[in-house]
């Protein structure tokens, strides 16, 4: 347990790319990896249906997978491997296509090396592997606008009128019987302002935004006082790299929609610990006993997150919530990736 001591672009692309044909995906993400293999066994299905040769439709189906299910992983596979490297080539988008062009002409070699070498498969699989290329970049053309109207929309969830007429509230009732409470209440306003209009393109950690939680958390106990307990278990690597402002939003709503809401108050517990490369964050706050129809800047709020968690880790990080026992629990897991001490977000795709 811890003790208390005092841009925007696709995920799927790992740096600033030089310039090359097409935008080059970091085939290492998983929701890469099933595009890429729904949309080629898409495309074997339906040229078994289309192309009759004799057989029955699922020997067709049989057949064109023998031949084309393992050079299809042997491609991803090194293509995930060589991920980084492709990245940082000038004519990546060609390098793509010449590897899978190789995978396909190694297997058929293995699996026919007395035949004379077929030009059409190698051929069909560095066309493909372009049109998937171009698919990807068609797709990052398209959600970047969106990453900038999410980020505006979060930003208008998260900076809630209430909250900063709340805020300036207490810092005027504490400015003449403890003006060092109303000094700490405006510094701590400040940060949280500045932190939600930062550069996005710039990473975040693990510490960093605890931090910012526990800003929050110091003006909202000002207000509420002892109605608020918060308790905390990190038991996770401070460096973690993560989007900024992942934490405070979910901290605000336990506050707003849980604890604000309990007339006797309540605790908020945090969470965060690695388990399985993944970080896990979760948030519990006591339920109102009295009930109500859910709030709608709750919704918003979270599905804000969502909508930022999926621009950035695509299929590979989530948030659930669930009612149990009287609390209302919130937990989102990411990929761990230590932090880059260089301050360069390891979200550029």
């Amino acid at each position: 347990m811890m003790q208390d001591t005092t841009l925007i672009t696709l995920p799927m692309y790992q740096h600033r790319q030089p310039r090359t044909i097409f935008a080059i995906p970091d085939f290492r993400n998983l929701g890469v990896m099933l595009r890429i293999l729904l949309s080629l066994n898409l495309l074997l299905l339906c040229s078994a249906l289309f192309q009759n040769d004799g057989d029955t439709l699922l020997p067709r189906i049989l057949g064109r997978a023998s031949w084309a299910e393992p050079s299809m992983l042997l491609s991803l596979g090194l293509l995930g491997l060589l991920s980084p490297w492709l990245a940082r080539r000038r004519h990546a988008s060609t390098l793509v296509a010449a590897i899978s062009m190789l995978c396909v002409v190694v297997q058929d070699r293995l699996l026919n090396p007395q035949d004379l070498p077929r030009l059409d498969r190698p051929l069909l699989a560095g066309l493909l592997a372009l049109l998937l290329l171009h698919y990807f970049s068609l797709r990052q053309r398209a959600l970047s606008p969106a990453l900038g109207e999410a980020r505006l929309a979060a930003l208008q969830a998260r900076i809630r009128p209430h909250f900063l007429f709340n805020s300036l509230n207490a810092a005027i009732a504490l400015i003449r019987s403890r003006p060092e409470k109303a000094e700490m209440v405006l510094e701590n306003l400040a940060d949280l302002f500045r932190a939600q209009m930062a550069d996005p393109g710039r990473t975040s950690t693990l510490e960093r935004e605890i931090e910012l939680a526990r800003m929050y958390l110091a003006i909202e106990s000002e207000r509420l006082g002892a109605r608020l307990h918060v308790s905390w278990h990190i038991d996770a690597a401070l460096d973690a790299s993560l989007p900024p402002l992942l934490l405070q939003p979910l901290v605000e709503n336990a506050v707003h929609h849980g604890v604000e809401r309990c007339g006797l108050g309540g605790e908020i517990r945090v969470r965060a610990q690695i388990k399985g490369g993944q970080l896990l964050l979760s948030v519990s706050n006591p339920l109102s006993a009295s009930p109500d129809v859910p709030h709608q800047g709750n919704r918003m709020a979270l599905d804000n997150l969502r909508e930022r968690l999926a621009l950035f880790y695509d299929a590979e990080a989530s948030l659930q919530v669930a009612e149990a026992d009287g609390q209302y629990h919130t937990m989102i897991r990411l990929p761990y990736q230590p932090a880059d001490p260089a301050g360069q977000s390891p979200f550029f795709r």
